[in-house]
Parts: structure tokens; C-alpha cells; sequence
């Protein structure tokens, strides 16, 4: 099912990257989590009391959060107060260290705690500095709070997303918070590779709005074409078809798709070759048309069989088609399995952690998981004494409550 983190692993791609991770929650961590397994240096600032919020979020494995493990591993954890001028000058210290630095506060936030972008490119003119926020820097919105359904609903994806004789649904993953951290490694990677042209820096601006309307793609050109609003469709597709998603004899579900050329094989298939030799189903655009007559022949013949019968023979046949799988049938599939995609971590107290590893493969530098996850403020010692203070300050300031370390 799975296989544990490699020893020694080989070059990955961002090494040599440092990155001040600011975030909190789950846009950032994940966008700097990837970083991290992809080779960055990553320094996680958290608050010395409690930490990141989803320290204390389930589900919990005896006294860690799993919710933590799956956003924040490969990263080194220092915990300091960002309301105090000694913890704002570590932070200094840091941006004059670092490559990257990423936030998702409201905007405003870094600004009160001097680590704002215009503070920190004064120290390090080649720092690239990443915000996350829901609303952007800009417009109306700016400074309205915004988590994951927030986004969906405002950008359109929740109103797609459901039965079309239902109520609007959330996307089963929080893809509000997803997108934005995909699309920030993206512009991160690209802004290092412009600094490498340019010698400069730069700020990055990421909204989860805007990411969430990007993400319309299909669904926006409907409506900026045509002028129609496109509405939910449950598991079909407004512009292919048959794409759906099929009850079968056992109860389960089964997705079929198919394109012209795949049609009468799927007629044969069936049992439907009137269906499949008829000119007026020939084409997708005609099918898409007519759905109102074929849908009810596909889902009744569907019923005549399991969800795995149908697999077998469609699969044969060559007509792209899937069982709609719960969680642990997912991690059950062998497919999944063969990707190796679950690894495992030991982590200090419990033992064996499973973790996803990033979807990205080379034929010669490592992507997998890079290290657990840390313990709060477990590199606050390490990281300072980095940086150039002395044991006697550091003493000092976990005395004065500026700095936490196990």
C-alpha cells in the first residue's frame, strides 16, 4: 500500500530554496508544504502559544492533529510572538536569510506586524514575497474574511455543483483553498526563475476568488460566448455526452464517457445498437441535444448490471468509465496502490504516519515526502542560534515569553 520516505534521498528541484513561511491555516501551508517537498528549505513561523489553529483540528492521532500532518510536513517550526519588536526583528533576520517568504493574512496584517512586503524588501531587495488572502490587495472585498466555501460560493463553483432539481453543494475537497495554494507555487517557482534573469524580487498577489472564477474555465466561456448561465447538470457534462454518472444493479455507481468514436462501441456494448447506428445520435453535439431521450435508455440498461460487470466489459471494449469511490476504496484501488502515492513518516510518540506525496514525478530528482511534520517551535533553538544569537539571548527571550521551544 505504501513505502517509507527514502534515506538519502537524491537532488529534488528547489534545493538550495530558502522560504519564510508566515501562513497559517491551509492555503499557505500547502503551497509552502509542496515547496518543501520539492526541495525548499522551508521555516514555519507559528505563534508560541498553540501554534498553527489547525494543531488543535481533527482528526487527531493521540495528542497531534492529522489535519496538521497532511498541510505542514518537511518544514521547520519556530515559534515567536509577531506583537513583540524582538519577535519582528527574528522575523528581519529571516527575510535577509530567505529566498521566499508567503503569507495569507487579511491584508493589513503584516503590515501591523512588520513583515509586510515593503518592510521586508528593504532588508532583502531579492526577496519574493507571496500573498494569499481571499479578496486580493484590491477592490471592495479587500479586507473581508473568506475560507474555502466563502470562495466557492462567490465564485461560481458551489452554483454548478449539485442536482440540477437541488440546492448548490460544496465541492467534496476544499478546492477554495486549493487552488489558491497551487497557483501561488506556480508563481513562486516562475518568480525564481525571472529573479534569475532580472537579480530582482518581487510581490505576488493571490486571491482565492480569483483563482476559484479561474478555475470556471469551461463553464466561463459558456457564459462569455454565448451569453447562457450555465446551471448544475449533478455528474454530467453541459458539452459532452453521454459523461455521467450511472446507478448500477449493486447499488454503486459507474461513470461513463465516451466521444463519437467510442458511441457505437458503446451502443454494442449496451445492447443498445439501434442507438448506436442512428445518425441523429451520431455526433456529441446531436447527443448533448437529445439527452432527454437517451439518458433514460443508458440509465435503464445500466441497472441491468453490477458496477464492476459493466467496468469489466466497458473497460474491454475501450470506453473510459469508472466506479465512483469512497475514500477507502480509493486507497484500496491498485492502481493507486502501484503509484505509491501513500508514504509513511515516523513521527516521535506514535510511530508510522501515512501521508500523501506530491503528484509530480522525475526520472532523476525526488518529489516524495521529505521529512514529518514539526512539533511546535520543535527548530526555534536551531533556527536562532542560525541567525547568530547567542544561548544567553535566547534564554532570555523563552523567558519573556517572545519565543517557545520544546
Amino acid at each position: 500500500m505504501s513505502r517509507e520516505i527514502a534515506q538519502g534521498s537524491p537532488e529534488r528541484p528547489l534545493d538550495g530554496i530558502r522560504i519564510l513561511d508566515l501562513s497559517r491555516a491551509f492555503s499557505g501551508p500547502y503551497c509552502t508544504m509542496m515547496l518543501a517537498d520539492l526541495g525548499a528549505e522551508v521555516v514555519k513561523i507559528e505563534n508560541p502559544v498553540g501554534g498553527d489553529e489547525t494543531r488543535q483540528w481533527t482528526p487527531m492521532v493521540q495528542d497531534q492533529s492529522g489535519y496538521f500532518f497532511a498541510l505542514n510536513r518537511s518544514k521547520r517550526s519556530v515559534a515567536i510572538n509577531l506583537r513583540t519588536q524582538a519577535g519582528q526583528e527574528i522575523v528581519h533576520r529571516l527575510a535577509a536569510w530567505a529566498d521566499v517568504a508567503v503569507e495569507n493574512f487579511t491584508p493589513g496584517v503584516a503590515a501591523r506586524l512588520g513583515a509586510d512586503y515593503d518592510t521586508l524588501r528593504a532588508i532583502n531587495p531579492r526577496l519574493i514575497y507571496c500573498s494569499i488572502s481571499g479578496f486580493g490587495q484590491q477592490g471592495p472585498y479587500r479586507l473581508r474574511k473568506a475560507y474555502d466555501p466563502v470562495a466557492q460560493a462567490l465564485g461560481g463553483v458551489m452554483g454548478l455543483t449539485g442536482q440540477p432539481d437541488g440546492p448548490p453543494a460544496k465541492v467534496g475537497i476544499p478546492v477554495g483553498d486549493i487552488a489558491p495554494a497551487m497557483f501561488a507555487a506556480i508563481a513562486v517557482i516562475a518568480a525564481l526563475l525571472w529573479r534569475e534573469r532580472s537579480g530582482r524580487g518581487q510581490y505576488i498577489d493571490v486571491a482565492m476568488l480569483d483563482c476559484q472564477v479561474s478555475w470556471l474555465s469551461v463553464q466561463a466561456a459558456i457564459y462569455l460566448h454565448t451569453g447562457q448561465v450555465p446551471r448544475r447538470m449533478g455528474s454530467e457534462h453541459p458539452g459532452r455526452m453521454p459523461t455521467a454518472a450511472f446507478l448500477t444493479a449493486d447499488g454503486r455507481y459507474l461513470h461513463v464517457v465516451c466521444n463519437d468514436a467510442q458511441w457505437p462501441r458503446l451502443c454494442e456494448v449496451l445492447g443498445l445498437d439501434d442507438l448506436g447506428k442512428n445518425p441523429r445520435y451520431a455526433k456529441n453535439r446531436q447527443r448533448s441535444e437529445l439527452r432527454h431521450e437517451l439518458m433514460p435508455r443508458l440509465q435503464s440498461t445500466l441497472l441491468q448490471r453490477s458496477a464492476a460487470e459493466w467496468e469489466r466489459l466497458l473497460v474491454e471494449a475501450g470506453i473510459p468509465c469508472a466506479p465512483v469511490n469512497d475514500v477507502a476504496e480509493v486507497f484500496a484501488d491498485p492502481q493507486v496502490v502501484a503509484r505509491e502515492i501513500v508514504q509513511i513518516f515516523e513521527f516521535p510518540g506514535i510511530g508510522p504516519v501515512p501521508g500523501i506525496r506530491l503528484p509530480i514525478r522525475y526520472d532523476e530528482l525526488e518529489t516524495g515526502i521529505k521529512a514529518r511534520p514539526p512539533r511546535l517551535g520543535e527548530h526555534t533553538r536551531t533556527v536562532l542560534t542560525e541567525l547568530g544569537y547567542g544561548g544567553a539571548e535566547i534564554d532570555a527571550m523563552l523567558r519573556a515569553g517572545i519565543i517557545a521551544a520544546p
